[in-house]
């Protein structure tokens, strides 16, 4: 039966022979052909050919064409694997393709929505580039899951706040306050069952975007709890001010300020500035329950907690200490506050409160715009128009604190992390890595306590930190258009606001600012004043670039620019000088009145002189305060000098202290000029010009030494070999009076009997210096000494 096979035959049974049992090329299928032509045929892959098919007939192959190719390949003989080489071939009439198309056509008509729509379709997909297959195989492997989710939600502007824990600390820390897990699980579980927040970063910074609900709870709170004139705050920065305000803003212009003065039992002096007679300044009750005074319902229940260390522990009713109590009750009728009584001992009390009291301010601003928002989405979807909403302003910063060093950020961030009972702090280790010392220097016990507190940790005076509050988390390092606190000191704001004409000057982010705080503020003299008076010159101004803000929602009186007249800022220093009553004239404009207190100095610091010796305090007139200056470098060049020089005892071992570095560098000069045998010590002097000043003073080898107020705050040295102290003006910081003449008593041993007798202490003073002289002799002699015809006064 072989042998009588055809040539073609053999042919065919050879090439059968020769063909793999699998496909190896890589572009071919390893299925057979009867499942490859079973399978479905993607559009896009068919050929010109097959489309035409598909658009003629209505399908790939005809059906009859289909079954005549199955009759082909069929074995006439029965044998398998050999094709008939006769194939019968098919005539297809006219008549019978007239009569299928027609039959088609009916089918198609029944079907035609679906089919259009799969055809358009069709029509319209295009196979995807490289590398959107190379995007989409990255976006389903876990490992880029989440990275990719995260590019999705920044392109559309959503961030999810439900944030992915990370292991890394570098990225996200969990709160490690182990007592405060278990509230805070409740607390969890309270806010998951009332609602799942999205929050959203628009380029104005604007607040969370929360889903849509009809009531919406934030932080345990109803939604139309703060939507009432008892709130301060809503009655405060409502959109609609009353009718008066533009009367008030133009009496704050004329300063026509009503002022009272009164006696607190606490707070001591208080002078209260009002536009109207208000009662309530003097007349307060005690708080004793925090939701009724507004707080929000989360700090309200963590605060006892959080400031339990200040509380009396046996008083379980007790919620502030009184100093608290009355400065919380200021606070919250947002009135300006200059308060002049800090100290060591209250530190902590009023951090805490004004903590507290900022935290109150951003949750009650977030909850407002998040719940109006809600009502807008809502609005639209049902296609009802309620008005203007305006809640917001240029930009999301609501909040700033200014403090000297890093260590303060430190404590405030501390309190901040209890009070708030947020779960989460996203980059929380980078910021105690970068504003704690890691390795804690030595102390010396030596140095005053409040030199101690001042300087302890990390004294840097160059930074600024954004802080964003979410429902559940803290974020550090937060954009500035994006966050709702910041805390900075005077150089890191002034580094940043630049000065006119800077080509990167940026001072927008204080657009928007309601509450500004100047915490530990005295020591700001110590370091540059003017950037403080700079800060304070940019506050609320029109901003230079939108920022994407929303206009429609920007309330009228930021766009009148009428905000300062609302801001409330809020100074806290140990004392008084013209500096602060200058920044209090000027810049506090708050409509809702404004408050100086400060205390009544009994007796000074000059109690607290340990050597006998005479102290002489001369007062120095002048015709005014701009000519002050000159007035006193010619007393003292003229009459305090000489008289050191006439004797060989007093010209020699004299320390002479200078308040201020231009004064300190107009009497170097001078004494260069005059050949005087002199040491400079200033703040710029290096470490070892300080050793060699104070080794040439000590051993007697130059007569005078010239001593600035500055290097005596950073780095309160004691001075020995000191016989003589001239106080070229008065200190502002009270103690460093009877620290200085102190000096005196250091090294008796190393003076002889006829110098220890002429030991001396002269200080130079102006009425214009009454604050400084109140401080360090008591606020009645001052007073006398400043007003009495004679001018000169002897105290041992």
């Amino acid at each position: 039966m072989v042998k009588g096979r055809s040539a073609v035959s053999k042919s065919f049974a050879h090439k059968k022979n020769r063909e793999p049992s699998q496909h190896v090329s890589g572009l071919a299928s390893s299925k057979s052909g009867s499942k490859r032509k079973n399978e479905p045929i993607k559009y896009g892959s068919l050929s010109r050919k097959q489309r035409n098919d598909l658009k003629e007939y209505g399908s790939l192959i005809p059906q009859d064409f289909q079954d005549d190719d199955e009759e082909d390949n069929e074995n006439p003989s029965g044998e398998e694997g050999e094709p008939s080489l006769k194939r019968p071939r098919r005539v297809v009439y006219e008549e019978d393709l007239d009569r299928q198309m027609e039959e088609d056509k009916v089918r198609f008509e029944s079907e035609d929505d679906q089919s259009v729509d799969d055809d358009e379709e069709e029509e319209n997909w295009q196979k995807p580039s490289a590398y959107s297959q190379l995007v989409g195989s990255l976006q389903k492997t876990s490992k880029n899951q989440t990275f990719y989710a995260r590019i999705k939600r920044e392109q559309e502007g959503i961030e999810d706040e439900e944030e992915d824990d990370d292991d890394d600390e570098n990225d996200m820390t969990l709160n490690d306050d182990d007592d405060d897990d278990d509230d805070n699980d409740a607390e969890e579980d309270e806010d998951e069952e009332s609602m799942e927040e999205e929050e959203e970063d628009d380029g104005q910074g604007l607040i969370d975007k929360e889903e849509k609900q009809d009531q919406v709870t934030i932080g345990d709170e109803s939604s139309d709890d703060e939507e009432n004139d008892e709130d301060p705050y809503a009655r405060h920065f409502a959109d609609e001010q009353p009718k008066d305000f533009d009367e008030k803003i133009s009496l704050v212009e004329e300063r026509k300020w009503k002022p009272e003065t009164f006696d607190d039992n606490v707070l001591k002096d208080v002078v209260s500035y009002t536009l109207s007679p208000d009662k309530s300044v003097k007349e307060s009750k005690p708080v004793t329950d925090l939701v009724k005074a507004k707080v929000r319902g989360r700090l309200s229940k963590l605060w006892k907690k959080a400031n339990k260390e200040q509380l009396n522990s046996e008083d379980e009713s007790q919620i502030f200490t009184p100093l608290q109590d009355r400065l919380f009750q200021q606070l919250n009728e947002y009135r300006d506050v200059l308060y002049c009584n800090r100290n060591l001992d209250n530190a902590t009390e009023i951090r805490n409160t004004y903590v507290l009291h900022a935290l109150n301010h951003i949750h009650k601003n977030r909850d407002r715009i998040m719940r109006n928002t809600n009502k807008i989405t809502k609005a639209q979807a049902d296609n009802v128009d309620i008005g203007d909403i305006r809640d917001q302003g240029f930009t999301r910063p609501k909040v700033l604190i200014v403090v000297p060093f890093r260590n303060s950020a430190v404590e405030i961030v501390d309190m901040m992390i209890k009070l708030s009972g947020s779960e989460q702090q996203e980059n929380k280790k980078r910021f105690y890595d970068e504003y704690r010392l890691r390795e804690q220097e030595s102390v010396d016990d030596t140095k005053p306590a409040d030199f101690l507190a001042t300087f302890k940790g990390n004294i840097d005076d160059h930074f600024r930190l954004a802080i964003k509050f979410t429902r559940k988390s803290m974020k550090f390092y937060s954009d500035y258009y994006a966050a709702d606190m910041i805390i900075a000191s005077p150089l890191g704001l002034r580094m940043m606001i630049g000065t006119e004409g800077d080509k990167k000057q940026d001072f927008d982010f204080l657009s928007s600012i309601e509450l500004v705080i100047f915490d530990q503020a005295n020591n700001f003299l110590m370091q540059n004043w003017e950037h403080v008076e700079h800060i304070l010159q940019y506050m609320n101004r029109i901003p230079l670039d939108t920022h994407g803000c929303d206009i429609s929602r920007i309330k009228n009186w930021y766009l009148d620019k009428k905000a300062q007249y609302l801001r409330q800022t809020l100074v806290f220093t140990e004392f008084l000088t013209p500096e602060f009553n200058a920044i209090f004239n000027k810049y506090f404009k708050n409509v809702a009145g404004k408050l100086k207190i400060k205390q009544k100095t009994e007796d000074g610091t000059i109690l607290d002189v340990i050597p006998q010796v005479q102290q002489t305090f001369t007062r120095v007139d002048t015709t005014s305060l701009a000519a002050m200056d000159d007035t006193r470098f010619k007393y003292f060049i003229e009459k305090t000098l000489p008289g050191l020089r006439k004797s060989a005892i007093m010209q020699s071992h004299t320390l002479i202290f200078i308040p201020s570095y231009f004064d300190f560098v107009r009497i170097r000069n001078y004494f260069e000029d005059n050949m005087y045998s002199y040491e400079p010590l200033s703040e710029y002097t290096t470490p070892k010009g300080i050793t060699r000043a104070r080794g040439q003073f000590f051993h007697g080898r130059t007569s005078f030494l010239l001593y600035t107020e500055r290097v005596h705050f950073f780095r309160r040295l004691n001075i020995r070999g000191t016989f003589h102290v001239v106080f070229y003006g008065l200190p502002d910081h009270p103690q460093f009076y009877n620290e200085i003449v102190n000096f005196l008593g250091l090294k008796f041993n190393e003076a002889s009997a006829a110098e220890e007798a002429t030991f001396s202490c002269t200080a130079l003073f102006s009425r214009y210096d009454h604050l400084k002289l109140e401080r360090i002799v008591g606020t009645e002699r001052a007073q006398k000494m400043c007003t009495a015809q004679k001018n000169v006064f002897m105290f041992a």
